[in-house]
């Protein structure tokens, strides 16, 4: 038995039984009345709600208020769950609150299929009281009893019926007035807990809710007592398994019990090296920095008031590794939740693993998407389909967007998984998943090619948000079919589509439809109206295990899978080059570059042979070093350098461009001899190829200046920077923003050499120039 606080004055235990979750909420001291609050695990934050309502209204020591979510997967009929929580209960029940909403009667219309309808009698129905939180009509034999609709009802008039329906009118009044000073007149930090469903917390980024979410009410419970129990929990997939939905769990969560926090935050996290950048986003949010503020200090912000407040959730989706992420984890009086592929948590958090769905769990999300399903076809394509609920989505979406009968998609999905056998291919995906997608890519290929060319692209672009306007963006160097004697450039069918095109949508939507790709509407990172990363027409998001399969499959039939993948990259590279925000030391253009920051690293630029992409892989690296995230910012470089150096050689452009930005990263580290030892070649190597007066060899000559001033050797330093000043006022003028800079470079080496009195003409002579 586990124990733990729901509310104040109540403690809860939680106990387990076959087709029953018992929660129990107890005064202290002992107990007069008791009470049965049955729900499916979607409503528990009702149920727990409308316990804590209960507590509020009873009299100290006078209430024991048992939870009972119904296993209704278990094949165990509602009426038989009541039952059976009344004979459990000792000394007998006074009430039993049955929370209606449309998902109780759809569990409630399952098992009466397979079990048929039972009717209770009358001494159980004496005792329901039928609580509708959704606007939903009361099933035989339940139509009959009178009871409260809470739905769209504010929280003191909601609280109000409920008690008056369940302890009666005198009680309502005790806890009228409790709860009109508590549940809308204090500070959010202090607001009764749980509050009441529905309301979302001002602080909030989490993707919207999943549509195709069904069951797993064992694993949300468990995930809801392991939180209240410790603070921090790691979901991961049974023995290593993908596509088991961890992260659709972790989703449900936030929005099932989300009401129940002040801020409700969510962190992609599979690249560590950006986590600093949601960190800081939050800062922003909170109105505790402003927007310019570099990643180190608004990152600390934020995990300061994280530590000084409670009653706030953090997911970090997707984390590698407990090393990587261990740093970043959040202390204070708050809940983590970890999503991960791989094991290795225990030392940081508790470990809930996440298994297939049940078969019921599978068939009814089969038959809410195909109501023509019967139980029997719906329980087949479950059993080939392995219970995984990726595969499940996959097909649901399938047969519903194509009308296809389930036995034809039973006859085709077999073959495609025949074809990704005869393949030989070393896969560490489910083939049934394989299956799945082959079999939608094959009538994509004939009905939708634009869809497919979306699809194929987002599989080579991160598993992260990915801007539509993005995806839209012309691409003028769009390759030319590999080899027109084998077809169709797989990207042909994306030639002419520019940001925003109804083509475009169309695509997407039916990609949504197909449970391929996920789509949100809204930016959840304030990107403006106008910029190339719009978020206006939202941004779409492909699983990882589903892009690896697409991938994967490119090279299924007809050219090599190089080949094939080669055009794909091609078409992606230029997409992340047209889609480069600008200048990454303006602010103003940070949100848009956290959009296109984890396509960036997934399309390797170290690799790439498109020289726009390899420019915009070092505007990354600049942006980091911009935002305050150095050692990011000098590992970036630092890869960029190294191998475009074996790649490209010393004297590319790529190359000359990234060792600049990794000198400038080392310089802000402190390692002025590292940066002097960069800009000394760069400044060669610059002089050689453009000249003496080209701006880039100007600049790699202020650099080297710097690091010379750092390392003690100021007279360098000044014959470098009285050179550099000279050329610039010739070249550019006296007043240029580069030449007024060069002159309060030579003043601050003047000034260390001890000659003031010229130090302070310089910088008068700046100031009467200056007219920024």
């Amino acid at each position: 038995m586990r124990v733990w606080r729901l509310h104040s004055d109540v403690r809860v235990a939680l106990n387990v039984a076959p087709g029953l979750h018992l929660i129990e909420v107890r005064g202290v001291s002992g107990v007069r009345r008791r009470f049965v609050i049955s729900h499916v695990g979607r409503d528990r934050p009702w149920a727990e709600w409308i316990a804590a309502r209960l507590a509020d209204a009873g009299e100290t020591d006078t209430l024991d208020v048992q939870l009972v979510s119904w296993r209704w997967d278990t094949g165990v009929p509602l009426v038989t769950a009541l039952e059976q929580a009344m004979f459990e209960a000792e000394n007998g029940v006074d009430r039993i609150v049955v929370v209606f909403s449309e998902a109780l009667l759809e569990a409630h219309a399952y098992v009466a299929e397979q079990r048929g309808e039972l009717r209770p009698d009358l001494a159980l129905l004496g005792k329901v009281v039928p609580v509708r939180v959704e606007a939903v009509r009361l099933p035989e034999p339940w139509s009959g009893a009178s009871g409260p609709a809470l739905h769209d009802t504010p929280p003191i008039e909601a609280a109000d019926r409920l008690v008056t329906a369940v302890l009666g009118g005198v009680a309502a009044s005790r806890a009228a007035g409790r709860l009109a000073r508590t549940e809308t007149g204090g500070p959010a930090l202090v607001a009764p807990r749980p509050r009441l469903p529905g309301h979302r917390p001002d602080h909030w980024n989490a993707p919207a809710r999943d549509d195709v979410f069904v069951g797993r009410d064992e694993s949300l419970i468990a995930l809801r007592t392991a939180l209240s129990n410790g603070g921090r929990v790691a979901v991961e997939g049974r023995y290593g398994m993908g596509g088991v939905g961890k992260t659709r769990l972790a989703l449900e969560y936030v929005h099932r019990f989300g009401s129940d926090y002040d801020l409700v935050w969510w962190i992609p996290a599979d690249r560590p090296v950006l986590i600093g950048d949601q960190f800081a986003a939050l800062a922003v949010r909170l109105g505790l920095v402003g927007p310019e503020t570099d990643t180190g200090t608004a990152a600390t912000v934020a995990r300061t008031y994280l530590r000084r407040h409670a009653n706030w959730l953090i997911v970090f989706d997707n984390a590698e590794s407990s090393e990587a992420l261990t740093p970043w984890l959040p202390g204070g009086d708050g809940h983590t939740i970890v999503t991960s592929r791989t094991s290795g948590w225990a030392a940081v958090a508790a470990r809930l693993e996440v298994d297939l769905l049940s078969r019921a769990e599978s068939i009814l999300l089969l038959r809410r998407r195909d109501p023509t399903l019967t139980v029997v076809e719906a329980g087949r394509l479950a059993a080939v389909l392995g219970d995984l609920p990726l595969s499940v989505v996959l097909a649901v979406g399938f047969l519903a967007e194509t009308g296809t009968r389930a036995e034809d998609y039973l006859t085709e999905l077999a073959q495609h998984v025949t074809d990704v056998l005869d393949e030989h291919r070393s896969v560490n995906y489910p083939h049934a998943l394989a299956g799945a997608i082959a079999t939608a890519t094959s009538w994509l290929a004939t009905r939708d090619p634009v869809a497919l060319a979306v699809a194929r692209v987002c599989a080579f672009l991160a598993p992260a948000p990915i801007p539509v306007g993005m995806l839209g963006l012309l691409d003028p160097d769009l390759p030319e079919p590999v080899d027109r004697r084998r077809g169709v450039h797989p990207l042909a069918a994306l030639e002419g589509i520019s940001d925003g095109t109804a083509l475009l949508q169309r695509a997407i939507g039916r990609l949504q439809r197909l449970g391929i790709v996920q789509v949100e509407r809204a930016s959840r990172f304030g990107v403006r109206v106008g910029d190339p990363l719009n978020g206006s027409n939202g941004v779409v998001s492909l699983h990882r295990l589903v892009a690896a399969i697409f991938r994967d499959q490119l090279g299924l039939r007809g050219q090599p899978d190089s080949e094939r993948q080669d055009a794909v990259r091609a078409h992606v590279d230029a997409l992340i080059a047209a889609a480069d925000p600008g200048d990454p030391a303006d602010p103003d253009r940070w949100a848009s570059w956290t959009l296109l920051l984890p396509h960036v690293y997934a399309a390797e630029p170290t690799m790439s042979d498109s020289a726009p992409l390899r420019a915009t892989a070092v505007s990354a690296a600049r942006l980091l070093l911009a935002r305050g995230d150095v050692r990011s910012a000098r590992d970036l470089a630092d890869q960029l350098h190294r191998r475009w150096l074996d790649r490209l050689g010393p004297d590319s452009e790529d190359t000359l461009r990234a060792a600049r930005c990794l000198a400038q990263t080392m310089r802000t580290l402190g390692r002025f001899d590292a940066a002097q030892e960069l800009d000394a070649d760069l400044l060669k190597r610059r002089r050689e190829k453009l000249g003496d007066d080209h701006t880039d060899s100007l600049a790699a000559a202020a650099d080297l200046a710097d690091d010379a001033y750092a390392l003690g050797d100021v007279r360098m330093a000044r014959a470098l920077d009285e050179d550099v000043l000279a050329r610039r006022q010739r070249v550019f003028g006296e007043s240029h923003p580069d030449a007024l800079n060069s002159a309060l470079r030579l003043a601050r080496d003047l000034a260390a050499l001890g000659d003031a009195k010229r130090a302070a003409e310089l910088r008068r002579w700046v100031e009467d120039r200056d007219v920024s």
